[in-house]
């Protein structure tokens, strides 16, 4: 029933995990910019593949040089991100996220209540729907940390998603965006899926949940450190602190772990 385990992440992995952090860290939105702009006077012709691939060395020798001359803007936070993650990352099977619990697939199958499916906004008003994977947390220097879901993605084109009369089913055989799993924990929203008998046994009702900031109990026996805690209330806030965890965690007196959110 694995406890909070530290997991080594392939440099390809860890490049695009990274990346995402950086590219959804308003703080250095300033820096992304510069660097595209960079881009396009180097007649770059594939400037989106570049700045994905090259952003990270980029921004590190910038952060730094400017860090040589004790330039203002460099915050711990920028020096902190600049300076990339730890090779080693801390994994979780279940993450409470502003009042809502997560649990990854792998744990979800043993349990009554499913709490693995995961919503995500596109920015064209579309919807991505996946399956929660693993979550994982990424140290950088100066105990700073952000969590990410690692999902599996559902390809949702229209012959793998319906929706009529409000109702919408998705045919869960196919994967997408195998290059692009991350997403931060902060932007998860979950949702469950109900098998649909009327269209086979690949396809699944989705169904939305408005959830509330309630007490949230265990019904698996974790130990307060099996969960990890994200109350960040925007999607922006991406670093997380772990030490409060036993100083809100209950113990009740059968051994269930009850989330103070």
């Amino acid at each position: 029933m694995g406890k909070q385990s530290q997991v080594y992440v392939e440099k390809n992995v860890r490049d695009r995990a990274e990346f995402y952090i950086l590219n959804n860290s308003p703080e250095i939105e300033t820096y992304l910019n510069q660097h595209k702009q960079e881009l396009q006077l180097r007649g770059c012709l594939n400037p989106d593949e570049a700045h994905r691939n090259e952003f990270a060395d980029w921004f590190f020798e910038k952060i730094y040089a400017m860090n040589r001359v004790h330039a203002p803007e460099v915050t711990h936070e920028l020096l902190s991100l600049a300076s990339k993650s730890n090779i080693f990352v801390s994994s979780y099977p279940a993450c409470i996220v502003n009042g809502v619990r997560f649990v990854t697939h792998a744990r979800d199958v043993r349990l009554k209540t499913q709490n693995s499916g995961v919503s995500v906004p596109g920015t064209e008003n579309e919807i991505f729907y996946g399956q929660l994977q693993q979550i994982l947390e990424f140290s950088y220097l100066n105990d700073f940390s952000v969590v990410l879901f690692k999902c599996k993605w559902f390809r949702c084109d229209s012959r793998r998603m319906v929706t009529e009369n409000n109702i919408t089913s998705i045919n869960i055989t196919s994967e997408s965006y195998k290059d692009d799993q991350f997403i931060l924990a902060s932007q998860a929203q979950q949702v469950f899926y109900v098998e649909d008998p009327s269209r086979g046994p690949n396809w699944r009702v989705v169904q939305h949940v408005n959830h509330r900031n309630i007490w949230d109990i265990t019904e698996d026996g974790m130990s307060d450190i099996d969960l990890l805690q994200d109350n960040s209330s925007s999607n922006f806030t991406l670093f997380v602190d772990l030490g409060n965890l036993p100083q809100i965690n209950l113990q009740r007196n059968d051994g269930d772990v009850i989330p103070i959110v």
